[in-house]
């Protein structure tokens, strides 16, 4: 006789199914809510970069509303000093690329060299992307242009506003916040929120710095030798040094490509000068810049641009970088009681072993042997030390 099977009933409890629901709804709105989340992130690296100017105002005896004021219209000046005295170079001269491209390119074509058939074929695909259908259509549509300039103008009114909010009411906002934190929690918050915001301060400020010098030394460089749209290509530059070695490779290539139209020795000339720099500002600038406060090794920029940018483009990717770099922070004040005494001085050790350029510390940590005052462990039985 068969065995009658046997049916199974599952019962969900209704508050299970809103929890459920809830829960998604949560997911869906957090997913919604990430560029808003990056757009304020963004906003409060520019209060806490601006920050200190504040202070100093309000050590000259000013009010913070006058000293926030005084901030605030100096950012105004400069966005619109850059308005007059940028903006009308950079549009001419990229209306001129696009007008000159196909002369341009003929240029290069015939002073390409026919011993490297594959390179040639590269450097001209390169050149004919302006004129891809993609690209050219885009080109045509001035409507949707104007959308985009739109809507740039007003992302950047609201982050400006966003700022002077957070720079006037920034102190009662964190105090809202921090309410919302234990309050066996709140004195590793005041020891991590300072040093957190001297990391960004540094971040911000530093890459400011150096993207002015390196736009600055572009223009230099490609109005020396004639290169078309020298004024676009330094913007460019200055962008992408925001983007750690991805951004150096974006930046040099249109620029050699250009300074090809002007002559060989020119494009060499320009590829040998942007070297030169980068070498220069990684290891000279960069170190005097940014100092202790921000080390990241090369391994750890490169995952965390690609993690940044595979979670929200290249902004992720710049983004995260001041979030890496605040981890030591975190890892000393809060996660010291979950992570063995071991752990934490030999990150310490390496910190400070790249910071010199040694890898003294990377080779004990290997062998599992102690660093500096530390007591040496006991030596196995009947093994020598």
């Amino acid at each position: 006789m068969e065995p009658v099977p046997r049916s199974v009933e599952v019962r969900v409890p209704f508050s299970t199914i809103v929890k459920i629901l809830l829960t998604a709804l949560l997911v869906w709105a957090a997913l919604r809510l990430v560029p808003h989340f990056f757009l304020f992130l963004l906003t409060l690296l520019f209060a806490v970069t601006l920050s200190p100017a504040v202070a100093w105002l309000e050590r000259r005896g000013l009010s913070r509303g006058a000293a926030v004021g005084i901030v605030g219209a100096s950012l105004v000046a400069a966005m619109l000093a850059f308005i007059f005295l940028v903006i009308p170079s950079l549009t001419e001269q990229i209306y001129a690329l696009v007008q000159n491209l196909p002369a341009y390119r003929s240029g290069v074509e015939a002073r390409l060299s026919r011993e490297h058939p594959l390179l040639n074929q590269l450097v001209l695909q390169i050149l004919d992307l302006p004129a891809s259908p993609r690209v050219a259509a885009s080109l045509k549509q001035p409507l949707a242009w104007g959308q985009v300039a739109v809507v740039g103008v007003m992302v950047t009114v609201l982050v400006l506003v966003l700022t002077l909010y957070l720079l006037l009411d920034g102190k009662r906002t964190y105090a809202w916040l921090l309410a919302y934190v234990p309050r066996h929690h709140r004195k590793k918050m005041a020891a991590t929120i300072p040093e957190v915001f001297d990391v960004v301060i540094a971040y911000v400020q530093g890459q400011l710095l150096t993207s002015f010098l390196y736009g600055a030394f572009a223009l230099v460089v490609l109005t020396i030798f004639h290169v078309p749209a020298a004024v676009p290509l330094a913007f460019l530059a200055a962008i992408c040094d925001i983007v750690p070695i991805l951004g150096v490779i974006i930046s040099t290539l249109p620029a050699v490509l250009l300074a090809l139209t002007v002559s060989p020795a020119a494009a060499v000339s320009v590829l040998l000068l942007y070297a030169v720099y980068h070498v220069v500002e990684n290891y000279v600038i960069v170190p005097k810049v940014y100092g202790r406060r921000l080390s990241l090794s090369t391994l750890a920029v490169l995952v965390a641009i690609v993690l940044g940018g595979s979670l929200y483009g290249v902004l992720g990717a710049v983004l995260v970088l001041p979030l890496v770099a605040a981890y030591p922070i975190i890892e000393r004040i809060w996660l010291h009681e979950y992570l063995s005494d071991e752990v934490l001085k030999d990150h310490s050790a390496l910190e400070q072993a790249a910071e010199a350029g040694s890898d003294r510390a990377v080779e004990k940590v290997l062998r599992g042997e102690k660093h500096g005052n530390e007591p040496p462990s006991p030596a196995p039985a009947g093994k020598k030390l």
